[in-house]
């Protein structure tokens, strides 16, 4: 026998094999977002088909210990942010309205700041009916999004989530969150803005303050409970197919008449977009919007 013929068809064998398990795996991948094996449970992944859910995504692994979450409105005075807009006040337009949530309102010519008693604050630029021309790179909107920050309250307390392409071309939808001790602060907080090639169009941000841990610590539920809820709870399930591409452990805020309140961890499960779902790690309920 040709031992060192026989090796080599050994090893090209062996190569053969390699590449074929390789286009497996990224077909897996591709065609059903996660890599088989990898710990979801054909039972859940069935039941999320049932109620037209695809996972395009891994699963974030393990169930710590967490408390609820105090958490309030960082004050902002209105009139010193506003000149970082402005530059000046001379010529702006400012209204103090009676209505209790909205505290004052600045505008000049195309642009506009509103403050609001949640700590919102949301800045537009006013183009009618045109269109921006022109293009941008996600990289160069990221950019833009962050000097607009910096420039306007700064960037203290806030990280880059995510940038999507928005609507016109070379526009696109910028996220930033807040985090405390590594997770983030969900819903109703951080930063998202529309940055087109001219520049920011629109930014929503929410000044919020972490004032420590309320109750004692306790396990979440896995991630896997989380699922199966979005797919047993969320509102007529034949309605739209959803896609999940991203899930998070995190902190829920909503909108409250109240200056400080408690938030409770949630799984935040994003399925592209500004589309999400909030699942109270505690409970297991689809938090209302």
């Amino acid at each position: 026998m040709n031992w060192r013929r026989a090796k080599n068809l050994l090893l090209v064998s062996f190569l053969i094999l390699d590449l074929v398990l390789a286009w497996l795996y990224v077909g897996l991948r591709t065609e059903t977002g996660h890599v088989a094996g990898a710990g979801v449970e054909p039972e859940i992944v069935e039941q999320l088909a049932e109620n037209n859910i695809t996972l395009a995504t891994e699963l974030p692994r393990g169930t710590p210990e967490l408390a609820l979450l105090r958490v309030g409105v960082m004050w902002q005075n209105p009139y010193s942010l506003a000149l970082t807009f402005f530059g000046t006040l001379d010529g702006v337009d400012m209204v103090r309205l009676d209505n209790p949530l909205l505290q004052a309102a600045f505008s000049r010519g195309k642009e506009e700041v509103l403050f609001y008693s949640s700590g919102v604050t949301v800045y537009t630029r006013h183009n009618g009916t045109s269109h921006t021309g022109g293009n941008q790179s996600r990289t160069e909107a990221e950019k833009r999004a962050r000097q607009f920050l910096a420039d306007h309250g700064g960037l203290d307390g806030l990280e880059l989530l995510r940038s999507t392409p928005y609507r016109r071309q070379g526009t696109y939808l910028v996220e930033f969150t807040q985090t405390w001790q590594g997770r983030p602060l969900v819903g109703a907080s951080g930063a998202v803005l529309v940055v087109t090639p001219a520049g920011v169009e629109n930014c929503w941000r929410r000044y919020l303050s972490v004032l420590g841990e309320s109750g004692i610590r306790r396990s979440v539920i896995p991630v896997e409970e989380a699922l199966l809820a979005l797919a047993l709870e969320r509102p007529r399930p034949e309605a739209t197919p959803l896609t999940i591409k991203g899930i998070t452990l995190g902190y829920y805020n909503k909108i409250y008449n109240a200056d400080e309140w408690e938030a409770a961890p949630v799984w935040r499960i994003w399925t592209g977009g500004e589309t999400y779902f909030y699942i109270n790690a505690f409970t297991g309920e689809l938090e209302a919007l």
